[in-house]
């Protein structure tokens, strides 16, 4: 009988993500300014429309006899494509830089295009996610009084995307409990009738899973998600093709706000009993782990799931008679056919 080597074979693969596009905001219903005297020159930079990741706002009234309360200018800002693999974004303003006397800038107090008081302090943060609806508010106005010099207001707005999950520690997956009853011949071979029946364990262990910090731009530095984030394994024992046992771990949580931080996710394993009787003797029996690990992502509810890594780990054996029961099966026929022949 011709036999081959059949080897234990182990395969894995990470998934990596990337956004082409980077991450994305719409400026829209940029108007202004409203109700202004004819007096009234003025500059700004920024822009007055399409699509960014980061933009400033710097508008001066230059106007010689002075605007009063009647210079306004608006814009909404709303997110609009790329994203964290869940299309999550940070959305951060400021109203970084001077404020001459007599004017005032204000930033979004919600994602529904409401405004702070007059000149906040800080940076304000936001939540948001593409498709969401939501859209942001930013005001400027000036207050400039006659003759009086030139009044100058600045704000800022900056997308990102919220901090991805990676890999950090592959897992480890074994495959226990097939005897190799042939240790001559090369491979392993199972003796059906001296193991008829063999317990065989598996277990996925090791994974640890890495979520850093929101990353910073050109206006603000980097800060803790303000997502949560899930990560888990699952894994399928599976016999020439078809599962057998299914398991998951618990749920690996990074918190909302928590810092940068490395966490384990728990093993999966089990057993099952191998009956060799329904099979032929020649037969290849493929034993295989599978795992995956997973990413649920939120934003204020689930957002939906996507795959970290992927591996398997597979044994092969040939289902065989043992060598010395096939000379004892040989030697007991030897002996029928010499007795039969001594009876004739």
């Amino acid at each position: 009988m011709q036999r081959n080597r059949f080897l234990g074979l182990f395969v894995s693969s990470v998934l990596t993500m990337s956004v082409t596009l980077g991450q994305q905001f719409e400026v829209i219903n940029n108007s202004g300014p409203n109700n202004v005297d004819f007096s009234l020159s003025r500059t700004y930079s920024g822009p007055t429309s399409g699509v960014f990741t980061n933009a400033e706002w710097v508008l001066t009234d230059t106007s010689f006899s002075g605007t009063g309360n009647g210079w306004t200018w608006r814009r909404d800002v709303s997110p609009f494509s790329s994203g964290d693999p869940f299309g999550r974004l940070v959305m951060r303003f400021s109203g970084d830089g001077g404020t001459s006397a007599g004017s005032y800038w204000r930033l979004p107090s919600n994602r529904a295009g409401g405004v702070t008081g007059n000149n906040p302090t800080g940076v304000v943060t936001f939540t948001t996610w593409v498709g969401s609806g939501h859209f942001f508010r930013t005001e400027q106005l000036s207050n400039k009084p006659a003759f009086g010099g030139d009044v100058t207001t600045r704000t800022r707005a900056q997308a990102n995307n919220a901090a991805s999950l990676s890999v950090s520690t592959s897992p480890t997956v074994s495959i226990a409990g097939i005897p190799d009853d042939d240790l001559i011949a090369p491979g392993i071979q199972v003796d059906k009738f001296s193991n008829p029946m063999i317990t065989v364990s598996w277990s996925v262990l090791g994974a640890q899973v890495f979520r850093g910090q929101v990353a910073g731009g050109a206006y603000f530095g980097a800060i803790n998600s303000p997502f949560r984030d899930d990560a888990y394994l699952v894994a399928d024992l599976k016999i020439n093709a078809s599962t057998v046992q299914s398991g998951s771990s618990g749920l690996t949580t990074f918190a909302v706000n928590e810092g940068a931080a490395t966490k384990a996710i728990s093993a999966v394993g089990n057993s099952t009993v191998l009956d060799l009787s329904s099979y032929n003797i020649g037969d290849i029996v493929t034993v295989r782990v599978e795992y995956t690990i997973r990413w649920d992502g939120y934003h204020d509810v689930y957002a939906g799931t996507t795959n970290l890594a992927s591996g398997f780990q597979e044994v092969q054996f040939e289902v065989v008679p043992e060598p010395a029961s096939l000379i004892a099966l040989g030697t007991g026929l030897a002996s029928l056919i010499s007795l039969r022949r001594r009876k004739r």
